[in-house]
């Protein structure tokens, strides 16, 4: 049998004359001339980064802030967050020792930089939003609104509400009053036996003056919280919150981001610390319509974002919105007892009308209710006490019925007329908004924030949001067309110009 013939690379050893170029390591469609193409024409004077001004400075010359810029372009498009692994990759990646010209920006450099121009990357990640409005990528008619939790670099430990110092100051009294208990019946016993005061539990002395150094620690926490406007304090991360949604806690963000329909680009990212989304929708979509300025815009959302306040400011900016109502029947529904949609509002009397015809009339003034205000309506005892359906209608021990009516409760029911049929858009919802945070958590490995602090959270995810974006663009048109526009923006000067 003749032996098979194997592929032979060059020798590693093998001297050369003219050695080839760095350039010649990437081929012309690489992503990473796309990077840098993109970065070339960012006015970083205007985008007010640190070091961009020419000039002379005493010491070592710094490295240009648009080296860095790649740099974390480059990381964050790859899955590479950390300042240490990029690092490595300047010495050992061909992409990044062409895209940072062969220089190596120790950790700490590119780590500072990251944590210092919070504003800059939120600026730039806007400017690439623009450019995507340049090249006619942006079709500014349905926006998708959706928001997800995010850890934070705490954990949930280090995070109190006033219910757990409550309950942990509680526990902490009960072991203190145990060991007082087993102080005192050492004392008693040693009493008996004659010893008096000469035998003493110096263990148990200890652990009641440790316990009380950690009651004065979470006293302190509580008379903190108590002045605060916040409802929780953080012992390591001031700016990160308990944040609950269907029984899963998670100390970290509410991350908004607002999706156009034609190539599902980020238009609008922010990052909150809500622990819910009922007023996060037209934040978010002002922000998008101030990129798009469309003259129909329609903005899609699950029942997480329901509000009357919001549709009341959507129905004033003009801006159509499709956002199922949630399901409120719950207990009543389960108890057998009639749901609030069995009570019909009689507009031109006030006052709702039960199952049995009877009235239900409105009491007392508007009044705040959590987000919302609210008038309250109740029934007449006497009529409920004799009614036939009271055991459908009220609970064991109620002796009427009490009903609220949100104020801007006939645009609800506008609202609730105009979703019959609309299966068809929260489709269209799901398909624009779900991928997008598919692929930041699980194929760029955006589960957790790497900075600490709210505003430096916030420019770590316009980060993560442009390199989203790019990595679409990319794929949309292509790396050559996208360079080719580049090289035109930057020699036009200008950054208003459409893309035919």
């Amino acid at each position: 049998m003749t032996a098979k013939n194997y592929k032979v690379g060059q020798n590693r050893y093998q001297s050369s004359l003219l050695p080839p170029s760095v350039d010649e390591y990437l081929s012309e469609n690489n992503p990473v001339r796309a990077i840098d193409a993109y970065v070339t024409t960012l006015d970083l004077v205007e985008l007010e980064v640190q070091k961009s001004h020419p000039g002379l400075a005493a010491g070592q010359p710094a490295y240009h802030p648009s080296l860095l810029i790649k740099l974390y372009l480059y990381g964050y498009m790859n899955g590479i967050r950390s300042s240490r692994k990029l690092e490595r990759e300047a010495v050992r990646n061909l992409e990044v020792i062409w895209l940072a010209d062969s220089l190596r920006p120790s950790y700490k450099t590119i780590a500072n930089f990251r944590k210092d121009h919070s504003a800059a990357l939120k600026a730039i990640n806007k400017d690439f939003i623009l450019l995507c409005k340049q090249l006619n990528l942006l079709a500014g008619d349905d926006v998708a609104v959706d928001g997800s939790f995010f850890k934070a670099d705490a954990s949930k430990d280090s995070i109190y509400t006033a219910k757990k110092l409550e309950q942990q100051l509680a526990a902490l009294d009960k072991k203190i009053e145990a060991y007082q208990q087993q102080l005192a019946t050492q004392d008693t016993t040693d009493d008996s036996a004659g010893l008096g005061s000469l035998v003493e539990d110096p263990g148990l002395a200890e652990k009641i003056a440790r316990i009380k150094a950690k009651q004065a620690e979470k006293k302190t926490l509580q008379n903190q919280l108590n002045a605060s406007p916040d409802s929780q304090v953080s012992t390591v991360y001031p700016d990160a919150r308990l944040l609950t949604k269907r029984g899963q806690t998670t100390a970290g963000y509410n991350v908004q981001i607002a999706v156009d329909g034609q190539h599902k680009l980020l238009v609008a990212v922010e990052v909150t610390q809500e622990g819910n989304d009922t007023q996060q929708l037209m934040p978010m979509l002002e922000k998008a319509q101030a990129v798009l300025h469309s003259e129909h815009l329609t903005g899609l959302a699950d029942s997480g974002y329901y509000s009357g306040e919001q549709i009341k400011k959507a129905h004033e900016r003009r801006i159509e919105i499709y956002i199922h109502i949630p399901n409120k029947k719950g207990i009543a529904e389960k108890e057998g007892r009639f749901t609030r949609d069995r009570f019909t509002y009689d507009s031109v009397n006030d006052c709702y009308r039960c199952p049995q015809g009877e009235q239900i009339a409105r009491c007392g003034k508007l009044r705040a209710q959590g987000h919302r205000n609210a008038w309250v309506y109740k029934s007449k005892q006497s009529v409920c006490k004799n009614c036939p359906l009271r055991p459908q209608c009220l609970k064991e021990n109620a002796t009427y019925k009490k009903l609220e009516r949100g104020e801007h409760e006939a645009l609800v029911d506008q609202h609730r007329e105009h979703m019959k049929g609309t299966r068809p858009m929260m489709i269209k919802r799901s398909s624009y908004v779900e991928h997008p945070f598919g692929t930041l958590k699980h194929r760029a490995g955006m589960h957790h924030f790497l900075m600490r602090g709210l505003e430096k959270c916030r420019g770590e995810f316009s980060l993560m949001a442009l390199c989203y974006n790019l990595t679409r663009v990319l794929n949309i048109l292509g790396v050559a067309a996208f360079r080719e526009y580049c090289a035109q923006r930057l020699g036009s000067g200008a950054k208003n110009q459409v893309f035919a």
